[in-house]
């Protein structure tokens, strides 16, 4: 007759299964049916009071004597398989809800997944096999040290990387600038490096460690406009006053501008016979700056053109005289000079 333990673990095994069936769980049906696979190993396991369990492995002094090892090891292989599983689980619920690109998740998912077959592995050996594990434990240690001294930059962006993903202080989608290097939008942040994809759709493939000493500028945080500012040099003759009223009425109507704010235009500095302007203007995205800066361009030009006023320096008329034509030149004033009579004392 079966045993307590065996009727618990049946029916659990009966019960994970139909919840299998249901089209209702549906995605979490991988984990309905190996829970319902490990719960069903456990109960043919042979313990006293289960005779299936004997016939299966002929402890009983007959029946089919399968390998108890190869059931032991399929039990913690399918057990570390649905405690990874579980994990990741939890961290879909719970600490990366919102991350739409589940790079960060996924990170500490595969740590987390290293350690649990580790420790399987290890439970495989002690417990299955009868093996001592310490002297398996020595031995990854030395080896452990060994690959640490070896890998120590690819360790280092592995920690970058969790650091990284723990203070998140950019996502999949942000646009960033690190420092000089590099400035795109954010595709993934993995185990050792972080990829942007930058304006000419390019990947640049940055290590974490890298990021994680330079300085970030994260375009996309916070929400809301993003200031774009356009720069520019008008000579001194015309008036500050004429220039920042026609950089504000060329801005006032462009499409470009984000609804509710105000484009602003003032003087900013001196450059020998330049006076330097900026006009500073919202627009709703970061990834809108080419476009908005393009067609702002093109209304200041156009605005200018209407008022006369000329962008940069004012043009110069430069004479380029032949060698030939400065030699009759210089012999004409000669001649002019001697006919001319000198003035009486």
């Amino acid at each position: 007759m079966f045993g307590l333990i065996e009727i618990c673990l049946l029916a659990t095994t009966a019960v994970l299964l139909l919840l299998r069936s249901l089209p209702y769980f549906r995605p979490y049906h991988p984990l309905f049916g190996g829970s319902g696979v490990l719960m069903l190993i456990t109960a043919l396991f042979p313990r006293t009071g289960n005779p299936i369990g004997e016939f299966l492995f002929g402890t009983a002094g007959g029946g089919l004597r399968l390998p108890r090892e190869l059931f032991g090891v399929v039990w913690w292989i399918l057990g570390a398989w649905l405690f990874k599983s579980l994990l990741d689980l939890v961290l879909r619920r719970t600490f990366f809800p919102d991350n739409d690109e589940p790079h960060a998740r996924r990170l500490f998912a595969d740590l987390a997944s290293g350690l649990i077959y580790v420790l399987a592995f290890v439970g495989i050996v002690g417990v299955v096999f009868k093996e001592p594990v310490s002297t398996f434990l020595a031995t990854s240690g030395v080896v452990a040290i060994v690959l640490g001294l070896a890998l120590q930059n690819t360790l280092g962006d592995v920690l970058s990387g969790l650091a990284i993903n723990i203070e998140r202080p950019f996502g999949a989608g942000d646009w960033i600038s690190v420092a000089d290097q590099a400035s795109g939008q954010v595709m993934q942040v993995n185990w050792r490096a972080t990829r942007l994809r930058t304006w000419s759709h390019d990947i640049v493939v940055i290590p974490n460690s890298v990021v994680s000493k330079a300085i970030v500028t994260n375009h996309s945080r916070p929400k809301g406009p993003h200031r774009c500012i356009i720069r520019l040099s008008i000579d001194l003759a015309v008036a500050p006053s004429r220039v920042i009223e026609a950089l504000k009425v060329a801005a006032a109507g462009s499409p470009q501008v984000s609804r509710g704010t105000a484009p602003q235009a003032y003087a900013c500095a001196f450059s020998d016979s330049l006076m330097r302007y900026e006009l500073a203007f919202a627009i709703d995205r970061f990834a809108l700056t080419p476009d908005a800066k393009s067609g702002m361009l093109g209304r200041i030009a156009d605005a200018f053109r209407a008022l006369g006023i000329d962008i940069g320096p004012p043009a110069m008329d430069v004479r380029i005289i032949q060698r030939g034509d400065l030699a009759v030149a210089t012999g004409a004033m000669r001649t002019t000079a001697l006919s001319q009579p000198s003035e009486s004392r």
